[in-house]
């Protein structure tokens, strides 16, 4: 993924650099497929088309699959308001509506309610590829004030 597929919604340019490296760069999001879309103040986009090893039969898009997604753009949501920290999930709520299925365009976006000093409560809307809301998540996540020194395996500069 390239810098120029990821929008910049206003974020300042050294935060926007550091948190979209973060996020392209984790191999689990690699394998999983997510791509991030877009990211703002406070704000987050990522898409995904779920490849038939992460389904169940008839189909469906595993849970945990959805999950991880939710989890993912709403923990860059957070790193948006955090000078580039990484935000750790303490806790994750999430309402499945309706079934996904593989290989259809899974869009997610994240966005941060409460903005706290060591805790944010972010929430997810995930819709499939016909725009209908299939999940919505609501999570806890703390500032991971040792993240940036410690950024294990991550580069901060582009691929």
């Amino acid at each position: 993924m390239n810098q120029s597929e990821v929008e910049n919604r206003g974020l300042d340019k050294d935060i926007f650099d550091i948190v979209r490296n973060i996020y392209i760069n984790q191999r689990c999001h690699q394998t999983m497929g997510f791509k991030l879309t877009y990211l703002g103040n406070g704000v987050a986009g990522m898409e995904m088309v779920p490849d038939p090893i992460f389904s169940t039969r008839g189909g469906r898009v595993h849970g945990g699959t959805i999950a991880s997604l939710a989890d993912t753009v709403m923990g860059a949501a957070a790193a948006t308001i955090g000078y580039g920290q990484i935000y750790r999930t303490v806790e994750m709520k999430l309402n499945y509506l309706a079934p996904v299925f593989e290989e259809a365009v899974l869009t997610a976006e994240g966005r941060v309610v409460h903005p706290g000093k060591s805790l944010a409560v972010v929430e997810a809307n995930l819709f499939n590829n016909e725009g209908k809301l299939v999940a919505r998540s609501m999570g806890t996540f703390f500032s991971d004030t040792k993240s940036i020194a410690g950024l294990d395996n991550i580069s901060l500069h582009s691929n």
